[in-house]
């Protein structure tokens, strides 16, 4: 996600976003308890977390207190077809060889009724056990369950029993899933889109309906991360984000109702079946997420690497200036098209046919696989010229298709891995369409804050907004920008198309990344490291 820096004249904003900075998530009612610090993800905890709102107790099928749904139930056995029509018994373990796709795989098949902003979803998941032990559960992150009233399940098949609490399914299997075997199971459940909201509530808008548009970002259960024999969810918070995802196979059949003259905005391939219904397929990747708006005005424009870029606006992008009319669309669509062409040339492949942008009726940006928001924020503030925010959160957005879609990271214990690289790409793309303008951008992005903190810091470690973008943002911009001080150039432009290409369709935590090291590159950064980490 971008957290851009507002300038003081936005006065009103500004008191809004804590001295001048997005607030990217809406606060939680109690803050709460910190998780106990683990300095890599491969550690793992046992539940670490739960939700903004957790249930005291489970009850079948209705929601808790707090709005969000906690259930809890024997599901019955099933042995009925699966969405698809093939014969597979749901729960039931099928042993054999596997090929390389990801360990899992969702079949979604969901009918959205753009008018009443609701979904209903039939979704199967099959998990593929490529670990050296048995297990009994499967846990999946059920990000939708965060608001109030947003999310019902309705039931689990193939399961023993399940519970959902907060925002974390527990699913029991029938027999432990042995290593080398897959398992199949079905959900099914529905959602109310929750408005998008005023405010600081209005930053988490990528899942939301508007006046204009339905944003579907974080809308589908996934799997949760497996880690030294526990499933993570990461506790809801204030700061950053928290999510853990691996890459898994996402194949989703869309059928619109009360939607005449809806456009679809979707990554990966795209099928429009006609009478409403679109088929798209997505694989390794982190999540599906789309929009949908009866305004949406499409361009597109091919990069010289072969990938469709595809932007999606409101119809409001022409902005009157003194200098005449510009057209925010345009450049954005440029923007999006260049940063795609320069990061793959210096990170490696961009891993689709197509790469959508969506303008966005939310603040800030947000990235997923394959398809990311920009704000209409920045299309409205566009004066004609590079030296903005739809620039910069643009190009932002576009590089975490690298340092987010590529190679994963904890977002909430190790957020500088795909934020502070991000944001230092935005210099990277400057330096190299703008190269007047790097020194703007390193007091406009960066000094004017004056940040401090340690960059390797979790989200649960600040009490302020303010504090996380400091530390983790621009004081990761300062390390970065001495370590290719440290290393050179070209050693340091290796070291992130290695850590690009050695981690891809993995999540990893900061060990990683200062393990392509050579014992000579690792003392010629030491002092950069013990100024700027907690734990060099």
């Amino acid at each position: 996600m971008t957290h851009r820096m507002l300038r003081r004249p936005l006065a009103i904003l500004a008191a809004v976003m804590l001295c001048g900075c997005t607030l990217s998530q809406a606060a939680p009612t109690a803050v709460p308890t910190a998780t106990t610090f683990q300095p890599e993800i491969a550690l793992g905890s046992p539940v670490p977390t739960l939700a903004r709102y957790d249930a005291s107790s489970a009850v079948t099928s209705t929601p808790d207190s707090a709005g969000a749904q906690a259930a809890q139930s024997t599901a019955p056995a099933a042995d009925e077809a699966t969405p698809d029509g093939s014969d597979a018994t749901l729960g039931a373990m099928i042993c054999g060889a596997d090929d390389d796709a990801p360990s899992t795989a969702h079949t979604v098949s969901a009918t959205i009724d753009y008018g009443e902003r609701t979904v209903e979803a039939r979704h199967l998941v099959r998990h593929f056990n490529r670990t050296a032990t048995a297990y009994s559960d499967l846990v999946f992150n059920i990000e939708p369950n965060y608001w109030l009233n947003a999310f019902q399940l309705d039931g689990v098949s193939g399961a023993a029993t399940y519970g959902l609490t907060g925002r974390r399914l527990t699913v029991q299997l029938a027999e432990p899933l042995e290593p080398g075997c897959a398992v199949q199971i079905e959900m099914t459940y529905r959602m109310t889109i929750p408005p998008l909201g005023a405010g600081a509530a209005s930053f988490r808008g990528y899942f939301s309906s508007g006046d204009r548009q339905i944003n579907l970002g974080h809308w589908l259960p996934t799997l949760a991360l497996r880690v030294s024999d526990a499933w993570i969810t990461r506790e809801a918070f204030f700061a950053g984000e928290q999510n853990v995802l691996d890459i898994a196979d996402w194949d989703v059949t869309l059928t619109l109702t009360n939607a005449d003259g809806v456009i679809v905005a979707a990554p990966g391939d795209v099928e429009d079946l006609g009478d409403g219904r679109y088929h798209g397929t997505l694989r390794r990747a982190r999540d599906y997420s789309i929009s949908l708006s009866d305004q949406f005005v499409v361009a597109e424009q091919e990069s010289v690497t072969g990938v469709q870029v595809a932007l999606y606006t409101l119809g409001d992008t022409e902005i009157q200036t003194a200098d005449g009319p510009v057209d925010g669309a345009h450049h954005a669509l440029a923007m999006a098209t260049r940063s795609l062409e320069l990061f793959t040339e210096r990170f490696g492949p961009y891993p689709y046919d197509r790469f959508v942008v969506v303008q966005g009726d939310f603040p800030d940006g947000m990235e997923f696989s394959g398809l990311v928001f920009v704000s209409s924020t920045w299309f409205e503030r566009y004066t004609g010229k590079p030296d903005g925010y739809l620039t910069l959160i643009t190009v932002h957005e576009v590089v975490h298709q690298w340092w987010y879609a590529r190679v994963g990271s904890d977002a909430a214990l190790s957020p500088w891995l795909d934020e502070a690289l991000s944001t230092y790409s935005e210099h990277i793309f400057l330096e190299q369409f703008y190269p007047n303008l790097t020194d703007w951008w390193w007091q406009f992005r960066v000094e004017d804050y004056a940040p401090t903190g340690f960059v390797d810091s979790t989200v649960y470690e600040f009490t302020t907004i303010r504090e996380y973008i400091n530390a983790v943002y621009l004081n990761g911009v300062r390390m970065l920008g001495q370590l290719r001080r440290d290393l050179g150039d070209a050693a340091f432009f290796d070291l992130l198309a290695r850590y690009a290409a050695t981690y891809d369709g993995q999540v990893v935590g900061s060990t990683a990344f200062w393990s392509l090291m050579s014992p000579e590159q690792a003392e010629a950064t030491r002092q950069t490291r013990q100024q700027f980490l907690r734990r060099p």
